[in-house]
């Protein structure tokens, strides 16, 4: 196995434990609403997924080890899309706030910078701020 391969198969498995993370949290509340599973689908899509491997992980219900990506907008990257997914159906509830933030945790944020992370997150998709404006303003926050 040469180098690319070992690296398609980690980022292939980043992918998936990731993507079981968002499945998670669309199921927090028990029920995958319409929205969500749009953009569960979506979000698989984009990470190269096909839609039988995306039904096949909407099913399954076993854990697996998180390993995130090193790219620090990577991470802030996966821990948007988790909020965006708790706010698909339009409420949130505790265990998603819960999951989010154990999901930044794994991701390396500091757990003292989580809560405003979440908030930044949660008030800037409220507003339709993309993940790019957030990403600065995070960063921003951070230098101050």
């Amino acid at each position: 196995m040469n180098y690319l391969d070992s690296s398609e198969i980690l980022i292939k498995k980043q992918n998936t434990e990731y993507l079981v993370h968002l499945i998670r949290i669309a199921l927090a509340d028990d029920v995958i609403t319409g929205n969500e599973m749009e953009l569960l689908h979506l979000i698989s899509k984009k990470l190269g997924f096909t839609e039988i491997e995306t039904v096949q992980l909407i099913k399954t219900t076993n854990k697996s080890d998180y390993r995130p990506p090193s790219e620090f907008s990577q991470r802030f990257e996966q821990v948007f899309e988790i909020v965006n997914m708790s706010l698909a159906d339009r409420s949130i509830i505790k265990d998603e706030m819960r999951l989010a933030s154990s999901f930044a945790a794994k991701c390396g944020f500091k757990e003292n910078e989580i809560p405003s992370l979440l908030l930044l997150l949660l008030n800037g998709i409220r507003q339709g701020k993309n993940k790019s404006e957030l990403l600065k303003e995070y960063q921003n926050k951070l230098k101050s």
